[in-house]
């Protein structure tokens, strides 16, 4: 039986790698938000809608949409997929922004997930990774306390279940993900 899992977390905390080791080493499909197809044009068109948080917000709301739709349908084939960010960090991020639209509304139709698993991580551990991979713009903001407690208090309302993986090397991240995904989502 398939499963649709989703991985959220702060930039910095392994989420990507997480989800493309668990696509690499247990027959994941690796999905993420925005698609494969508008990451390279995600820059400019963030750029391109100006200071708006709430087109930006409904942007990323549209490729929530649209790759949900593309995880039930390979779901529906019998490959469990694996997500990199979906809905709830689109409205986390959203809310901390300041956006008012209602994205809950806005993504009520989209696919829903067998199981949203929420990472997270050290604050300093997470900071020294952001450093040493190059803190963008976008890491900034997460730096900032006020705003990293709203969006992880977002997360965390639309999260199923925390994975702490401070301490952790990327196999034994891996080991207890798995042992997450098998104990709540049936083969």
């Amino acid at each position: 039986m398939s499963s649709f899992i989703v991985l959220e977390a702060l930039d910095g905390v392994g989420k990507t790698t997480l989800a493309k080791n668990l696509s690499e080493h247990h027959s994941y499909k690796f999905l993420t938000t925005p698609g494969k197809e508008l990451q390279p044009l995600r820059a400019d068109i963030i750029n391109g809608l100006g200071k708006s948080q709430t087109a930006r917000a409904l942007f990323y709301a549209a490729t929530v949409q649209a790759e949900g739709e593309r995880a039930a349908s390979l779901c529906s084939q019998g490959q469990s997929v694996v997500m990199d960010r979906y809905s709830a960090s689109t409205i986390a991020y959203a809310k901390a922004r300041g956006v008012n639209t209602d994205l809950e509304a806005a993504l009520s139709q989209a696919v829903k997930p067998d199981l949203t698993i929420l990472l997270t991580l050290d604050e300093q551990e997470r900071q020294q990774r952001l450093r040493q991979r190059g803190t963008t713009a976008e890491d900034l903001e997460t730096l900032q306390p006020v705003f990293r407690q709203q969006v992880m208090a977002g997360l965390r309302q639309r999260c199923d279940i925390e994975l702490d993986v401070s301490g952790l090397d990327q196999q034994q991240a891996l080991q207890e993900l798995v042992a997450i995904i098998k104990s709540h989502c049936p083969t």
